[in-house]
């Protein structure tokens, strides 16, 4: 019984994040601010205001990554992380600064 709870909670998850990797074509519309980008590109996977999903799981807020790498991985993409390459060094730098003010 709890193996296939197990296995149905991992299933679950797997499911819940599948839109979360790869390359993603999202491009921001002129003016968009960090905090608009955010909203429309990255709180599906990382909750409204940076606090993850399901609790901890891919939580942004209160990180100890600098500005710097945050954007890079923006740009880049990570383990989980799909790549932005229609957000700009400009953008990203502005969805990193709304997340440290979060």
């Amino acid at each position: 019984m709890k193996k296939t709870t197990y296995l149905s909670g991992v299933s679950l998850l797997a499911l819940s994040l599948s839109g979360c990797s790869d390359s993603n074509d999202f491009k921001p519309i002129t003016g968009m601010d960090g905090m608009d980008i955010y909203a429309n590109a990255c709180a599906s996977c990382h909750g409204e205001n940076g606090q993850g999903k399901f609790g901890l799981l891919l939580k942004l807020a209160d990180s100890e990554a600098s500005p710097e790498e945050i954007s890079a991985k923006i740009i880049n993409g990570g383990q989980l992380m799909p790549a932005f390459p229609n957000i700009s060094q400009a953008q990203a730098e502005q969805i990193a600064a709304y997340l440290k003010a979060q």
